[in-house]
């Protein structure tokens, strides 16, 4: 939960207009924290396929969650 409001509050101070090139020192540690979410949400989405499975009854695909969970870190 407290990577999801982190995330909440990153893409709530990013200037899309304002930082077309990132050199501010706002706009890298933002940038930072960005790959480190995207880190974070991926070894997790790792973890729950190795510790799930992948595909099959009662498996990490097998709910729909999880499939908009993957949708989401694969579009990321």
């Amino acid at each position: 939960m407290c990577v999801i409001i982190l995330n909440c509050v990153t893409l709530g101070m990013y200037q899309p207009c304002s930082d077309e090139v990132c050199t501010t020192v706002r706009c890298q540690l933002l940038e930072g924290f960005d790959h480190f979410i995207f880190a974070f949400f991926a070894i997790e989405m790792l973890i729950k396929m190795v510790a799930m499975g992948v595909w099959g009854k009662d498996t990490y695909l097998a709910e729909a969650w999880n499939r908009l969970d993957c949708f989401i870190v694969v579009a990321g």
